[in-house]
Order: C-alpha cells, then sequence, then structure tokens
C-alpha cells in the first residue's frame, strides 16, 4: 500500500484533469507529522523530514468509509478520522490544522463523485 515520497507534481500526470481540493498539515501512525493532500482523484499523506511512517497514496474509487473516532493517542480528547478501504486496509489520520468535520465532508464528498474516464468523453465506440 506505501509508495514512495513523490511530489504533487509528478503525481497529477497520472490522472487527466486532476487538480488539488485540500491540502492541511495532518499526523499518521504514532505522531508521526506531514501533509494531507486531497484531489479529485485521490488522497495523499507525505510525512515530513523525520518522520518514521512512510507515504501513502489512496485513489478515491477504493475508500469505502470515512469516520471519525477518538484515539489513544490523544487519550480520547480529540476526533481523528479513520479511512477504511475496500480491501480491509485502515489509514488514521490524527490532528489536522483544517477542521476534522470538512476534511471529512470533502473526503465524502469527492470519492462519490463520477470520474472522467479517458476516451468516454465522446462517447464508447464499439
Amino acid at each position: 500500500m506505501a509508495r514512495s515520497i513523490v511530489t504533487m507534481t509528478e503525481q497529477s500526470l497520472d490522472y487527466p484533469g486532476e487538480f488539488e481540493v485540500l491540502r492541511t498539515k495532518a499526523e499518521c501512525g504514532a505522531w508521526d507529522s506531514g501533509t494531507l493532500v486531497l484531489t479529485n482523484y485521490r488522497l495523499t499523506w507525505t510525512p515530513s523530514r523525520f518522520s518514521k511512517s512512510s507515504a501513502f497514496s489512496i485513489d478515491l474509487e477504493q475508500i469505502a468509509t470515512v469516520r471519525q473516532f477518538r484515539s489513544i493517542y490523544y487519550l480520547f480528547m480529540m476526533p481523528s478520522l479513520r479511512i477504511t478501504l475496500r480491501d480491509g486496509a485502515r489509514y488514521d489520520i490524527h490532528n489536522p490544522k483544517e477542521n476534522i468535520n470538512r476534511v471529512q465532508h470533502v473526503v465524502e464528498d469527492y470519492r462519490k463523485r463520477e470520474r472522467y474516464r479517458p476516451g468516454s468523453l465522446f462517447g464508447s465506440e464499439t
């Protein structure tokens, strides 16, 4: 699941029409800080320089659920996001600088949207 650290300019070539929707500082794992970036196609977390966690990038189509929970890392005092993929893998995002309700809403909104498929602009040819 983990991908190597790649900048958003290199990743932006993966999908036509991809654009950044949300960028915020956040933590993943046990207090490993980094940057959470949501585009209209994927969710990417890039660790900061001294973080021990590896980077990950998830296509929004792979996400099954996004829900809030309270983590023991913060003594159940602040909400975190748990992203569960269709294959059962889980990613926990803690302490986003952006409002956690907004982050959850934006992820849910963009994962439910229909996406452009190459070749679908003028209909499929048979």
